[in-house]
């Protein structure tokens, strides 16, 4: 008879291989300079804060503990956010980007001026990115408001990764800042 403490195992290398869908919603205001960031894994809300800027620090402030974290990051970590945004690129399948935003300036002329400036950068970055992933679907609505001024954009993003290569990236960038390249780097920057 087999006996059942298999299970945990295979259980265990199950969880590392299936993928995790992650559900990023961003909303920016460009007048109150705010970002509100709700992070999704799969269909339950994990976190929802708000991040905005005061004096040379950012405060990010959550809903639930109603606290807010100043924070500045250093050369180390600044580094540490670069290696692991290179080693994720690869491993993360990017299922649907959505741009929605509304932008009204006072004159007319300014308003569709900006959103069909805006229109074209978003297009241009949407094709670098079916460059590199033919996969992702993609969807820009900027719209005008003529008779308002504001300036408001919501971000929608939905990808998926497995736990086994999100832990292997992080280890690889833990291991990065060991490196004599690190130390180089660290070295130009100060001198500079």
């Amino acid at each position: 008879m087999e006996s059942l403490y298999f299970l945990l195992p295979l259980f265990f290398i199950v969880a590392l291989v299936i993928p995790l869908n992650i559900k990023i919603k961003l909303c920016f205001n460009a007048q109150n300079e705010m970002v509100y960031v709700s992070i999704f894994l799969w269909k339950l809300k994990l976190v929802l804060f708000k991040i905005f800027p005061k004096d040379k620090s950012i405060i990010v402030t959550t809903k639930k503990h109603k606290k807010e974290i100043e924070f500045s990051l250093s050369i180390k970590q600044i580094y540490f956010v670069e290696q692991l945004t290179n080693n994720l690129k690869s491993k993360t399948q990017i299922k649907k980007i959505c741009i929605y935003g509304k932008v009204g300036l006072v004159d007319a002329y300014k308003t569709a001026m900006a959103c069909s400036t805006l229109i074209t950068f978003i297009e241009i970055i949407f094709c670098y990115i079916k460059n590199k992933k033919p996969t992702c679907s993609m969807e820009n609505n900027i719209s005008p408001c003529f008779n308002k001024d504001i300036m408001l954009f919501s971000l929608y993003a939905s990808f998926s990764i497995t736990l086994f290569d999100l832990l292997y990236s992080i280890v690889i960038s833990l291991f990065s800042l060991r490196s004599k390249k690190y130390e180089r780097d660290a070295r130009k920057s100060k001198i500079s």
